[in-house]
């Protein structure tokens, strides 16, 4: 992708600068803050969801009276944007005529205003895919607000900001008294830890408010109270946005009881059978029969008292049965030969595991402990399962998995194209060089919560693990809705790179490579789109997604939810309906996840060996994810946004990273494409990620790595650094060539044919070199001329050189 470039004096550059200062005060706000009274407008007219029937507001939510917005495809449209940010904080977007000649009404009310205001805004950056605006100071601090384009007469759809976004409850079906919950993006007022509004309704019908357990801007935890068995509606307000700010609806279905219900009123002890429990003795056949009384009683309970009890062969599990002991430190059944199979086998639904320890003793090979493919609502609790040189499970396929509170010692588990996996406060200790505690190749609705991560034993070789809690790759399709919150890892890395390979050891590890290229768009409508060729590849369990990658529309992710033909079915509407013009991505993706409040802890080692130690690495096919909050520390590189080859369509948009802090790691920040050995122009790589309000501190290397390839395409857009602190390091911003093969400073210009970095906006970072070496230390660097930035009040402060930022302001026609 070429783009013709002007230099701009340092003059032009103060002078716009300053133009920039004022369109913050509020200068180029025309008219600024003009009152609007409601001129009949609903929540409709806008596409927003309400109940139905609409029930009264809860007292503390905000008054929003919006002015009639007339909906329809017109030009200038917004097509995707950032969907979190506050006053005087800088919004990224995609669209089509979203150039200099527009700009952009926000509308806004005061919480306890009797009507709103309107504003108008100039953008920061504009061309024919993207733009960045700068949202005034003169808003109402952190609230909802409605953002359109305008050009001349004409003026595009509105679209929401901060307004509360449900993506999946889980579990999505239990029992009264059981704790559930919502998980999505600004569920929370001012997006804080204590107010969240919960409503809950059969459909047609009228509901009721529940008073939430726990909030944050992720997760909003309820209780789910004495209903009748039925589907009901799940709605969430975060407070803002009045009748405009409802999310919803989500499906809960109430049982009228648990799937594990009436399991503890019999129980079938293994004692009565035969089996002795003394360690020595072989229990097999004993424990057979009770596990076949128990499957003729079912539902019920086996229950092995305190002891050690020695199988020689694999047992499988009944259906509607829990296997229950006296406690993990209590009760031990234990492999007491080679089986090269699973020790147990549990294919069934409604299968539970308590207070009791399941040893492999390393026989069963490479075999995983405890095999679940394809079962549904399973429960381990308070469990050990110590599968030392192996993985711990095997839970493919598996619908309703809860492992809360147990110790799983283990190489790692598969747990495929799962959905509705809940992992909470559980220790994961990891052994012979593990791949990861969790591998997913597909599937939805996964969250981890509370859980530790760390080596099984560090004196020995094999007790350790290469410090991944979680990756997720693309082999059986897309997948979505997942979720982490106050996990920890410690010490985890890997430790020697002669015996492990080190291009290894991302904690939150998205690997999202399964994508290629449809170049013979035919046709499409709101929600289908025609090609020529009918070539969908093979089926995969969790689909596929259509991601426009260039062209009219780019930077919009669609699920296929059928296919006929050469005609995909979409899962909802494009707000930019393609033409030919774009270009398209059929790709497996990764999309609506929440990283909060995780701690993440590398090795001291971090400056030392080249392991891949990062906090949070999200490569390819990641869409519409934020990393907020945590602490990372370390690490080879803090946090990794990374595209690759154009060719494939291999593009992170719509990212999100805010509040997190990185320190004592090798690099900071990496943003940028790698491993490109194709490229092809006109495909955007990166589009409207966000870097908001993050600190780094002691990095021993550098602040940002913003990398480049030798290939075209996997251009940046509308990238935002938006509020970043750094102190203690030698280099603080590079702009260069593959930034992550270089150790000593001396950076590289990339070949004629790579990545652009277009309209970079700088907004009020710091970057203070601190106590690290003054000697060869720069600020900021970019060695590509045509790399395309504006800075507007961000610092550099005691480098040697580069302290005086981006000295050119260039401009794309």
């Amino acid at each position: 992708m070429r783009f013709p470039v002007s230099s701009v004096l340092l003059v032009l550059l103060a002078v716009v600068a300053f133009q920039f200062s004022q369109s913050v005060s509020g200068d180029w706000q025309t008219p600024a803050n003009l009152s609007v009274a409601n001129a009949e407008s609903s929540p409709q007219d806008f596409g927003l969801p309400v109940p139905f029937p609409e029930p009264a507001l809860p007292a503390d939510v905000d008054a929003f009276n919006p002015p009639a917005h007339a909906l329809g495809v017109t030009m200038p449209a917004i097509a995707e944007i950032s969907r979190t940010a506050d006053r005087n904080e800088v919004i990224s977007m995609t669209g089509i005529g979203l150039d200099q000649k527009s700009v952009f009404q926000i509308f806004s009310q005061p919480a306890d205003a009797h009507q709103g205001n309107l504003t108008t805004v100039k953008p920061l950056t504009a061309d024919k895919t993207a733009a960045t605006v700068l949202l005034p100071t003169t808003l109402p601090p952190w609230s909802m607000y409605l953002i359109w384009p305008q050009r001349g007469s004409l003026q595009g759809p509105a679209v929401a900001i901060n307004r509360t976004e449900a993506w999946w409850v889980g579990p999505e079906k239990a029992a009264p008294g059981t704790v559930i919950s919502v998980y999505g993006r600004n569920l929370a007022r001012s997006n804080g830890t204590t107010q969240s509004h919960i409503y809950l309704k059969p459909a047609g019908g009228a509901g009721w408010y529940l008073t939430p357990r726990s909030v944050n801007p992720f997760r909003v935890e309820f209780e789910i109270p004495d209903l009748p068995s039925a589907t009901y509606e799940v709605w969430i307000h975060n407070g803002h946005g009045g009748r405009y700010g409802w999310s919803g609806p989500l499906s809960l279905d109430i049982l009228a009881q648990s799937p594990w219900h009436g399991q503890d009123k019999r129980i079938i002890d293994v004692r009565h059978f035969g089996a002795r429990g003394d360690g020595n003795a072989d229990d097999t056949r004993a424990v057979e029969q009770a596990l076949e009384a128990a499957a003729t009683s079912a539902p019920a309970t086996i229950y092995f008292p305190a002891g050690k009890y020695r199988i020689m062969a694999t047992l499988h599990a009944p259906a509607n049965v829990t296997w229950a002991g006296d406690g993990m430190e209590e009760t031990e059944i234990r492999l007491g030969q080679v089986i090269d199979n699973s020790m147990i086998v549990s294919p069934v639904d409604n299968v539970g595991f308590r207070k009791l320890t399941l040893t492999g003793d390393r026989r069963s090979r490479d075999k995983p402990l405890v095999n679940l493919s394809f079962a549904k609502e399973i429960r381990l609790e308070s469990v050990r399962l110590d599968a030392w040189g192996s993985p711990a499970l095997d839970a493919q396929d598996v619908s309703g998995l809860f492992i809360e509170a147990s110790e799983l010692i283990e190489n790692g588990s598969f747990y495929g194209a799962s959905r509705q996996i809940f992992m909470s406060k559980n220790r994961f200790r990891m052994t012979g060089y593990g791949e990861s505690v969790v591998a997913l190749w597909g599937g939805r609705d996964f969250a981890m919560i509370g859980n530790e991560l760390t080596n099984a034993d560090e004196s020995r070789d094999d007790g350790h693990g290469i410090g991944r809690f979680f990756v997720g790759q693309a082999h059986f399709g897309s997948m979505r809705n997942l979720y982490w919150e106050g996990n920890v890892s410690r010490n985890a890395a890997p430790h020697d790179c002669d015996k492990v390979d080190c291009n290894k050891g991302e904690q939150i590890c998205f690997e999202i490579v399964g994508s290629r290229l449809k170049n013979d768009f035919v046709s499409a409508t709101e929600d289908t789109v025609t090609f020529r060729l009918a070539d969908w590849g093979q089926p995969v369990a969790s689909g596929r997604d259509l991601v426009i990658v260039g062209g009219r529309g780019a930077g919009q992710q669609r699920h296929v939810v059928s296919v006929n033909g050469a005609t995909a079915m979409l899962e909802s509407a494009w707000r930019v309906i393609p033409d030919r013009t774009s270009r398209f991505a059929l790709a497996a993706t990764a999309s609506r996840v929440a990283i909060y409040r995780n701690t993440f802890e590398g090795r001291e080692s971090y400056s030392r060996h080249d392991s891949d130690s990062t906090g949070i690495l999200l490569y390819g096919n990641v869409y519409d994810l934020v990393v907020d909050s945590n602490t990372i520390s370390r690490m080879r590189h803090g946090m990794m946004t990374v595209a690759l080859a154009s060719s494939e369509g291999l593009s992170p948009y719509f990212l999100q990273y805010s509040n997190n802090h990185v320190s004592h790691s090798n690099s900071g920040l990496y943003v940028g494409t790698t491993f490109a050995d194709s490229g092809v122009a006109g495909i955007w790589g990166g589009l409207g990620n966000i870097y908001r309000r993050n600190v780094f501190e002691d990095i021993a290397y550098i602040g940002v790595e913003y990398e480049s390839w030798d290939h075209l395409g996997s251009d940046y857009n509308g990238t935002v650094f938006d509020a970043n602190r750094f102190t203690g390091l030698r280099y603080g911003f590079v702009d260069g060539y593959k930034l992550m093969w270089t150790h000593n400073g001396r950076f590289k210009e990339a070949p004629h044919e790579r990545p652009r970095r277009i309209n970079t906006i700088l907004h009020d970072n710091e970057f203070d070199r601190g106590s690290a070496s003054f000697d060869g230390s720069e600020g900021f660097l970019s060695l590509h001329a045509d790399n395309t930035w504006v800075n507007i009040g961000s610092q550099w402060t005691g480098f040697s050189t580069g302290n005086e930022g981006p000295l050119t302001l260039r401009e794309v026609d």
